[in-house]
């Protein structure tokens, strides 16, 4: 069995490779698509995941709402994830960012620096960037949002 922190390297290597310099593209590069990637690589099941389709920011939201979840963070949270501190996030652990977007914005951790160094899309730039020095993460009413994967 491989080490988890060899599987953490990998899985954000793959995002990496995936995500990085891609242009963000609702339903094909975004942020949903992006923590999935990551949570697959992890071997973490995703089932209300299967088949889902969105062209559109106002149809990923659509999307949600059927599944039942208000945000990318309460889907995140449906998956029993255990909640931590960004400041605790290691390689592969997902943590969201601040947004205006009200399906949310999630970011991979791409090192074991406490969340400071992150792969995700921003407002800031139309391609997904690798983010350093990261000091600023959502909160909701239950604290951080940010998510130990494996």
């Amino acid at each position: 069995m491989i080490d988890p922190r060899e599987r953490r390297k990998r899985a954000a290597e793959a995002c990496r490779k995936r995500f990085h310099h891609k242009s963000y593209k609702p339903g094909t590069r975004d942020c949903p698509l992006l923590g999935l990637h990551n949570l697959r690589q992890l071997g973490v099941s995703v089932p209300w995941a299967k088949g889902l389709r969105w062209k559109s920011e106002a149809d990923g939201l659509k999307t949600l709402k059927a599944l039942g979840f208000a945000s990318l963070i309460e889907a995140l949270d449906s998956l029993g994830l255990a909640r931590i501190a960004p400041a605790t996030a290691r390689t592969a652990d997902i943590v969201a960012l601040p947004t205006t977007h009200k399906l949310g914005a999630l970011a991979i951790c791409m090192k074991d620096d406490g969340g400071r160094t992150l792969l995700g899309y921003t407002e800031a730039s139309p391609d997904a960037e690798i983010l350093t020095n990261v000091t600023e993460f959502a909160r909701d009413e239950q604290g951080y949002c940010a998510w130990r994967v494996i």
